[in-house]
């Protein structure tokens, strides 16, 4: 019999506001930054999208993201 776990790293960060437009901004946990299985490296480009079906914000990295 052969079990496959998935392990998921979960954090909080705070929602900020833009005082002059219409952007919000928040912050990824060092904890999840520093594991080794995040991929998201500084000069990376993401695609960021909302599923209102699961009501979650996805953030992806683009293929040949770095700039």
């Amino acid at each position: 019999m052969s079990f496959s776990f998935s392990f998921v790293l979960m954090g909080e960060a705070k929602v900020y506001k833009h005082p002059k437009a219409d952007t919000l901004y928040f912050t990824v946990p060092s904890k999840i930054v520093q594991d080794s299985t995040f991929i998201i490296k500084k000069g990376d480009t993401v695609k960021v999208r909302w599923d209102p079906e699961k009501k979650a914000l996805i953030v992806e990295p683009k293929t040949n993201n770095r700039i």
